[in-house]
């Protein structure tokens, strides 16, 4: 112990060894970033690429498949996952828990570039990027406005987008809801015929000048200058003067033979706020900042540009991440300050106000120590954290109660307080250490556990692990020394008898509590083996009567939230019109329930959920933010529990609500799972597995399966021998298919008054559009123009919406959750 007896008789240095641990502690308290919850970085890496208009079996065939061979080669890949939708393919690719995910990410990324060579020229560029580690914005901030036009909410929401950007803690303000712009050139079928342009010829015009032609350089006696031919478009207008072609009339201009138009693309995704057509600013948080602040500033910028916005426009913050985090924050450190308080009165009580204060002292000195572990860990500090702390709480003064009332009594016997405390280091030093040692020993398999789970849960060992560490630390070092400066026995003459008779008289004797249970240890060491048995059969019979009446297991407790989901699931060809009415009834459903504040909806992609199973069926989601717990009488499950109730009955959909789930995502409770090759066979047990579930199994809801949603598509079969009969061509046939449906890409644009590319896209006028409209196209041919129906004709097949696959394998899931008092692991 000549350590110690050093750190005593330097007991000034000691002392402010001390106090800069506490300062640190401190300063790192203050440092650490507060957040609702653990941010868990998931060993995940996403791979996407775009293929306008391939089919789901194309893209398995196409891009899929060579990107499975070279990813499934990289060392550390655990599993697979690949979706082919229309258009695109994306694949989630798991690794081990021991590699790091940015090593993972450039693995991926040279095995899609090695497997780039094999897909198809039309695909665009794949993507490869880490999976988010924030499943939520930090802060949502919605427009709306009844009266309001679409161009005035976009250029309102650019404006805000811009503003937030410039804040330096956000990483990204992603606009959601919104139409992409679009320069449209509606053809005119009259004036083409008139003018007989041919639809080859107005789109190779567009093509051919839409160029920035480097066109060398000149180098001369007076210099070298670089030559350029200039031919982008910059402005509309540019549209109008493309020229298509001479007569003796003079040039014909595109705008001669269209009718163009600045206007947005079709939709495919729409949002509402409170019923009202809207849009959605999502702002997420870079890794390091705090997500209380970056809501205060966000909300503060967007104060500071409400009075520039137009008139009618409504804003409101959706999904504030801050208020909860603040409120659990403030809630629990309540909780703590009180668990402080508490201990100390029963320190105090038992040991004196001395010792007991000595004692006490090891409560903010171990938690300031553990607040500079976890920061230096670049933990934030979140609930997990906080339940350590408050976990650890009860355990980190039993090393200095052993060590100060030992040294109380060595001090009763005529020692000093220096020699005491000396005395009572040398001779408690190891029951200490083992006593924390066993402690930290019961939260190590948590450390250890695998996944990402494990991460989440992990922040809760190492607190513990570092409370516990500082209370070690105090109580073999600090709390001698501020002992032997302050140490004073409290032992009267009958407190002095009292001991006496505890080591070298008979405790059975003694009254009280202390004598009641040294008759009851004495009448258990007389009788061993029927302790022994008496405890096992005692423990036996806990887990017995747990397994026989215990109402299962749950791996994250249900909590009072304040947010939820409705998910509206309908299947059939729905176009955009049809999501909106369907939508429309339930928000209305929704509204009508007093405890609710914002319901803001989305059709398509860009909502918040809650939910990591979206159902395949699902056309939208509805993000329901209730009134705070203060202000409503009914909980937030009995608020989702009637809005499911108000919408069961509606015709054509399937409506479900659930609260939004804490922790780590889970998914839903009950998951089956089917692979195989035979695609056939798979697609017919699914469904068969699905209707055992619905008409076999009570105490189920919210049935879903991933098998592909029944639905119907147009395809377009060309007779091959009678095209070349014709002498057309599949790429002719392809761009007049395009011209009646979503129009032919021929160029792209930046104008001055948007961040965006925009598209030109030429299509056929509204009247003029549709499947019935292709037996009316006409090609170019080298024997004139010749209307397509003579080679071509249109069928109507099922419709296969995607094809996912697990390492190689084709897969479909059968998925439900458990009703409300229902067990999932009994169903």
């Amino acid at each position: 112990m000549k350590f110690l007896e050093g750190a005593i008789e330097r007991n000034r240095s000691t002392l402010c060894l001390m106090l800069l641990i506490v300062l640190v502690g401190l300063v790192a308290r203050g440092a650490m970033t507060i957040e609702s919850s653990p941010e868990v970085n998931p060993p995940f890496v996403m791979v996407q690429v775009t293929h306008e208009g391939i089919s789901p079996e194309d893209g398995v065939r196409l891009l899929v498949r060579p990107m499975e061979q070279e990813i499934r080669a990289v060392e550390g890949v655990v599993e697979v996952i690949a979706v082919a939708r229309e258009s695109l393919a994306y694949m989630v690719v798991e690794f081990d828990s021991a590699i790091e995910v940015d090593d993972a990410v450039d693995d991926i990324r040279n095995a899609v570039e090695r497997a780039r060579a094999e897909l198809p020229r039309d695909a665009e560029e794949p993507t490869v990027e880490e999976a988010s580690a924030q499943p939520f914005p930090t802060i949502v901030v919605t427009l709306s406005g009844e009266k309001v036009s679409e161009r005035v909410l976009l250029d309102s929401a650019q404006l805000l987008k811009r503003k937030i950007e410039n804040i330096s803690d956000v990483l990204s303000a992603d606009l959601h809801g919104n139409r992409e712009e679009v320069v449209e050139a509606i053809i005119d079928p009259v004036r083409l015929e008139h003018y007989q342009v041919t639809s080859t010829q107005l789109i190779n015009a567009v093509l051919g000048n839409n160029l920035l032609i480097p066109a060398g350089e000149l180098d001369t006696k007076r210099g070298r200058f670089s030559v350029k031919v200039p031919g982008l478009i910059e402005t509309a207008q540019d549209v109008y003067e493309i020229p298509l072609k001479n007569s003796s009339d003079g040039v014909i201009t595109l705008g001669d033979v269209t009718d163009i138009r600045r206007t947005f693309k079709d939709a495919v995704s729409y949002t509402s706020i409170n019923g009202r057509p809207g849009l959605a600013v999502n702002v997420e948080k870079r890794n390091d900042a705090s997500s209380v602040n970056v809501a205060d500033r966000v909300r503060q910028v967007v104060q500071e540009e409400l009075d520039t916005l137009p008139q009618g426009v409504e804003v409101q913050f959706v999904f504030d991440q801050s208020s909860f985090a603040r409120d659990m924050v403030s809630e629990m450190q309540g909780n703590i300050l009180t668990a402080m308080l508490l201990v100390m009165i029963i320190v105090v009580a038992a040991l004196g106000f001395r010792s007991g204060i000595l004692v006490g002292l090891g409560v903010p000195f171990s938690l300031l120590f553990g607040s500079i572990i976890t920061w230096y860990l670049g933990y934030s500090f979140n609930f997990m954290v906080m339940f350590g702390m408050l976990l650890a709480l009860g355990m980190l003064i039993d090393g200095s109660i052993v060590i100060t009332e030992f040294a109380d009594r060595k001090m009763a016997e005529g020692l000093s307080a220096r020699h005491a405390y000396i005395a009572s280091v040398s001779r408690m030093f190891w029951p200490v250490v083992a006593s924390t040692a066993t402690t930290l020993a019961a939260f190590l398999p948590i450390m250890l556990w695998p996944g990402v789970v494990g991460e989440f849960m992990r922040y809760l060992p190492v607190t513990v692990f570092s409370v516990l560490a500082g209370s070690l630390l105090y109580a073999l070092f600090f709390a001698p020394v501020l002992g032997s400066l302050f140490g004073k026995s409290n032992l009267t003459a009958s407190g002095r008898d009292h001991l006496k008779q505890l080591e070298e008289g008979r405790p059975t004797l003694l009254p009280g509590i202390t004598g009641y249970y040294a008759r009851l240890l004495a009448f258990v060491l007389r009788c061993p083996g029927a302790a022994f048995v008496t405890t096992i059969v005692v423990l036996v019979a806990i887990f017995i009567a747990f397994g026989r009446y215990g109402a299962g297991v749950e791996f994250f407790t249900e909590t009072e939230e304040q947010y939820g989901n409705v998910e509206i699931r309908a299947q059939g060809n729905l176009s955009m019109a049809e999501k909106k009415i369907l939508v429309a009834q339930v928000e209305q459903a929704v509204l009508g329930v007093p405890e609710v504040r914002i319901a803001h909806s989305t059709i398509g992609s860009g909502g918040i959920s809650g939910n990591s199973d979206r159902a395949p069926d699902q056309i939208a989601n509805m993000l329901v933010e209730l009134l705070p717990a203060e202000e409503r009488e009914r909980r937030s499950r009995e608020v989702f529990e009637d809005i499911r109730t108000r919408t069961a009955n509606f015709a054509g959909i399937k409506v479900t609500a659930n609260v939004m789930e804490g922790g780590p995502p889970v998914g839903k409770d009950i998951v089956l799972e089917l692979r195989g090759q035979n695609y056939e066979k798979l697609l017919a047990e699914t469904w068969r597995l699905h209707r055992a579930m619905e008409d076999k199994f009570t105490g189920l809801r919210d049935i879903v399966n991933t098998a592909p949603l029944p639905g119907i598509q147009w395809e377009v079969q060309v007779d091959r021998a009678k095209a070349a009969l014709y002498g057309a061509d599949l790429t002719e046939v392809g761009r007049a298919v395009q011209l009646v449906t979503n129009g032919v890409r021929v160029a792209e644009y930046r104008p001055d008054d948007t961040d965006e590319e925009v598209d030109i896209r030429i299509r056929y006028p509204q009247h003029v559009r549709g499947i019935t409209a292709l037996d009316e196209l006409k090609v170019n041919t080298a024997r004139g123009t010749v209307p397509i129906s003579s080679f071509v004709h249109t069928d109507a097949m099922p419709k296969v919406d995607k094809i996912e696959r697990i390492d190689g394998v084709t897969r479909m899931q059968v998925k439900a959750d458990a009703q409300e008092g229902y067990c999932p692991m009994t169903r």
